[in-house]
């Protein structure tokens, strides 16, 4: 697909009248590897923000082998998270899924020339989630692999619509496990997107982790935060593993897709947001407690 980020992005940060504050830049370790990383703001009252410990509180998050790529992946999700908070509580809330699935699970963002180009992305993060919950409740099997990174296992889920998803899995080097997942046409390229996650899993997590093993523990307030900690913790990754060896006790649920749309907005301006939403096994991704492995 072709961006045409370079140009829709031009005018996207305040001092040109757009919605982004400021970018930041840096770089991010893949398990040795360096890429480049960048965080993106959006003005004050956007969004709704609540305490985090552990994450930064950019609104937007991306990386990429070329760092242009990256601040532009970096305004993406920030987009994402506008058109979200805007329409979430909105009178249009329910059509766009959010009465069922009120998370920004399945929005995406590409400053493309076709609406529709920013489709594919929505599909993978809907199926990725549908299929993450899925195991996790012991609806579907996931099949355990190695992978070509060094100390890093994986799960591969496959998704109801073709693909995989990838659960990738290690020991840090400070003594927590850590996780991404991600989903894909192929296991490569899932495993790939994956690895780059439990690398960001692993670069918010340290700080909290050792601190909290000095006696001094993190206590946050956000639940996927919560998690975080937990299945870093042997329990939790005890518990990971036994779900990993036991087989599937449920039937899997048929996907019911709640919302195939884009969401119109002052967004549009900088690119198209899509949202491609499944109906959740359950609501246990957002009220199952730390113990639900939904990072």
């Amino acid at each position: 697909m072709l961006s045409l980020a370079s140009v829709r992005y031009r005018n996207a940060l305040a001092v040109d009248g757009g919605p982004i504050a400021r970018i930041e830049t840096g770089e991010l370790s893949v398990r040795g590897r360096r890429i480049p990383m960048a965080n993106a703001r959006l003005t004050p009252g956007l969004v709704r923000k609540g305490p985090m410990m552990l994450y930064s509180d950019a609104d937007g998050t991306g990386t990429d082998r070329i760092a242009t790529v990256a601040r532009h992946k970096a305004v993406s999700e920030a987009l994402e998270r506008w058109a979200f908070h805007a329409t979430v509580r909105s009178e249009r809330a329910a059509e766009f899924g959010f009465d069922v699935d009120p998370s920004t699970t399945g929005m995406s963002a590409f400053p493309g020339m076709l609406r529709r180009q920013a489709r594919r992305t929505s599909v993978l993060e809907a199926v990725e989630r549908f299929s993450l919950c899925s195991w996790w409740e012991g609806r579907v099997a996931g099949r355990a692999f190695e992978t070509d990174w060094p100390g890093v296992s994986s799960i591969a889920i496959d998704g109801p619509f073709g693909g995989v998803t990838v659960i990738a899995y290690a020991k840090s080097d400070w003594g927590g496990y850590v996780y991404g997942h991600a989903a894909e046409e192929s296991f490569g390229a899932a495993c790939e997107r994956a690895v780059v996650e439990l690398a960001r899993h692993e670069w918010v997590l340290r700080a909290g982790w050792l601190a909290t093993i000095a006696g001094d523990p993190v206590r946050p307030t956000n639940i996927f935060e919560k998690r975080c900690l937990f299945f870093a913790s042997e329990e939790g990754h005890a518990l990971f593993q036994e779900r990993l060896a036991t087989r599937p006790s449920l039937a899997p649920l048929r996907p019911e897709i709640i919302c195939d749309s884009d969401i119109p907005g002052p967004w549009d301006e900088f690119a198209t947001i899509w949202r491609f939403a499944l109906r959740p096994p359950s609501e246990g991704y957002l009220r199952g407690g730390e113990r639900y492995f939904f990072l």
